[in-house]
């Protein structure tokens, strides 16, 4: 039975008291963000993850989900993982102990699929504080275990975690580019264009089922929207020149881009009916790279206008544009965090890229990434916890996901040129979940 609210509160408290205790700092710079985690090192709460139980013909099952578990609670950036033997008996309290969570799992066959019955407890109160069953079909196990890892996450912190998201990004084998989207942590990528000409810049729709693009397709690089539940594209801006840039704005009304209609690289809103284009920036120099606040009240973009790229920031009608960036002679491809407290961009330094997180007034940027080559093109996770971006420092460019602190980089694509990641919302909760019998 899941605690009260009370209970909850005191439960995350003492969670966060408890991992001070147990997780040494790491040395190094120490630069404290908005989650509580460090730059340099990471201070995360202790997680005792158990093998988990079989039903009989399930063994296959049980491993295979904990290892899903396990790689979802490693990734959220918020707990220092465990392995312990599933538990014998009934768990008693250790107050010493208050606060940190063990995990327990158990998956069972039924008639046409499986049951996955998951459940968190406190160990210094051996209270549950989360329990919930999961019915699923074999091909949707991974989809359901992250769907529990968020539940869990969401139930330990009060804010829902990035498990059940996607990611698009764009693939580049030989001279074509095409847009593919993939798991959150990197699994079941697969291509959803098929144009065999150049695509890029995808962003994702707020409700989830729709990105936009840009294609050269035919000849002219022009805004497509595709839709992911009919698996098909359709133009959106194909006005000459360029059309590219897409972000969405949190309600979804409007789309805005850079579009070179007048001669220029200028930043406009598109109506999402397509019939509006309002334009925004008015300057000889280049404009790009808009990107909506979480707000829907500002948008932050690239203007080379004082001589080289830096980040700038307006509000929604165009007015009141002023200078973010005050270092660095190249900074590109901002983006707001969805919690609207800090922006991520690409800086350029002694010819190599890298990624800087600053204050979204401006104020205290901290470079994340040094010393592995080129790394660009940063896009917040729906928590704002963690960022994607990719990176040359294998040889090949490929999309890595790290804590907004610069720690615990994992790379998440192996095959082909990959960049140009961008991070899905949350998927919309349906009332009930199918379930296979």
């Amino acid at each position: 039975m899941a605690l009260n609210t009370s209970n909850r509160t005191r439960a995350i408290a003492a969670l966060l008291a408890f991992a001070v205790l147990l997780v040494p700092r790491v040395g190094g710079t120490q630069t404290e963000v908005r989650t509580g985690v460090q730059a340099s090192g990471s201070m995360k709460s202790p997680l005792l993850l158990s093998q988990f139980r079989a039903g009989s013909g399930a063994a296959r099952g049980a491993d295979e989900a904990r290892d899903v578990v396990r790689g979802d609670f490693e990734l959220s950036g918020i707990f220092h993982v465990r392995d312990v033997p599933a538990l014998e008996g009934k768990l008693s309290p250790d107050p010493s102990l208050q606060g940190a969570v063990r995990v327990e799992g158990l998956v069972t066959k039924t008639q046409t699929g499986f049951l996955f019955t998951g459940e968190a407890f406190d160990l210094g109160t051996a209270e549950s504080v989360f329990r919930r069953s999961y019915p699923y079909y074999p091909d949707g196990a991974r989809r359901t275990l992250h769907r529990f890892s968020d539940d869990v996450i969401e139930a330990l912190t009060g804010e829902r975690g990035i498990c059940e998201t996607q990611v698009a990004f764009v693939r580049q084998i030989g001279k074509v580019k095409e847009i593919w989207v993939m798991d959150y942590d990197g699994h079941g990528a697969r291509q959803i264009t098929h144009d065999h000409s150049l695509a890029l810049s995808p962003a994702w729709a707020p409700w989830g089922t729709e990105i936009a693009f840009t294609t050269y397709k035919r000849g002219n690089p022009d805004l497509y929207l595709f839709d992911l539940r009919r698996g098909a594209s359709y133009p959106f801006s194909t006005r000459p020149g360029l059309n590219t840039s897409p972000s969405y704005s949190p309600d979804g009304k409007w789309i805005a881009c850079t579009l070179s209609r007048d001669g220029n690289a200028e930043v406009y809103l598109v109506s999402r009916d397509a019939q509006t284009a309002k334009r925004l920036t008015r300057n000889p120099r280049i404009d790009s790279s808009p990107c909506f606040s979480p707000t829907g009240r500002e948008i932050v973009f690239t203007s080379d206008r004082s001589g080289s790229p830096q980040v700038y920031v307006m509000d929604a009608e165009g007015v009141n544009q002023r200078l973010l960036t005050l270092e660095g002679r190249y900074n590109d491809s901002p983006q707001w965090s969805p919690k609207g407290d800090q922006i991520a961009y690409a800086a350029r330094h002694d010819g190599i890229f890298d990624i800087v997180v600053m204050e979204s007034n401006g104020r205290n940027p901290i470079q994340i990434t040094s010393d592995a080559g080129h790394n660009e093109n940063p896009r917040w996770s729906a928590d704002s916890r963690k960022v994607y971006f990719s990176s040359s420092r294998t040889g090949s460019r490929q999309i890595y996901l790290m804590n907004a602190d610069g720690s615990d980089v994992v790379q998440l694509t192996r095959e082909g040129d990959n960049f140009n990641p961008a991070a899905g919302p949350r998927p919309r909760r349906s009332a009930s979940t199918a379930s296979p019998g």
